[in-house]
């Protein structure tokens, strides 16, 4: 690893004993507060010894992070459910045998799954055919969320409109149409909480 400034061991020997004593990672606010400076300054000194391969972020919030050597511990073997596809829906969704590894908490938690995209309808949202899509299992949807949903015996990943007894599934991509269903058929997998690109 590379060496820190002063700067950054107070803050990195800050983080640690607050771990050390069964605290979460501390905030923005109580790194800037405890060294004397703006919490813009912490963030930044955070970034640095995450580059520097001292400490890893966990989550998609700002402040949630691991020391390097406990990164590993919360790892995650995901096994590739699926091919959902991302374009026009389709029956296709076939179980597979690949899998990889990440951190399960970057994805908020919970029951997640990772699902093959097929096809370009979301590639609006940067999400491509072969990229990865990590899915919370969910009834629920908020306006604005893209879905996994199943109508009928069909399969697809869209954002929905719901209007009265219709629902429509939006694609991102507009060389694809609005296609409208009875929202009766339809059935909410889950939510995208994630896109890990392809390579």
């Amino acid at each position: 690893m590379q060496t820190l400034t002063a700067i950054q061991q107070a803050v990195y020997d800050y983080t640690r004993q607050a771990l050390s004593q069964g605290l979460p990672f501390p905030s923005l606010r109580e790194i800037a507060a405890h060294l004397g400076f703006k919490h813009t300054t912490a963030r930044f000194h955070l970034k640095a010894l995450e580059k520097k391969g001292f400490i890893k972020q966990r989550s998609q919030r700002v402040s949630d992070y691991l020391l390097a050597n406990e990164a590993t511990e919360h790892r995650h073997e995901f096994r590739l459910a699926a091919r959902i596809p991302a374009g026009v829906p389709s029956a296709i969704f076939d179980d597979t045998s690949e899998s990889f590894s990440v951190d399960h908490d970057f994805f908020g938690g919970g029951d997640i799954q990772a699902i093959r995209v097929a096809g370009e309808s979301m590639s609006g949202d940067s999400i491509t055919d072969g990229d990865i899509a990590m899915i919370k299992v969910q009834s629920e949807a908020n306006k604005g969320d893209i879905l996994a949903v199943r109508i009928e015996d069909e399969i697809t990943l869209k954002r929905i409109k719901i209007k009265g007894d219709r629902c429509q599934l939006i694609p991102s991509n507009p060389e694809f149409p609005i296609r409208e269903v009875p929202a009766r058929s339809l059935q909410i997998i889950g939510k995208l909480v994630g896109v890990i690109r392809k390579t």
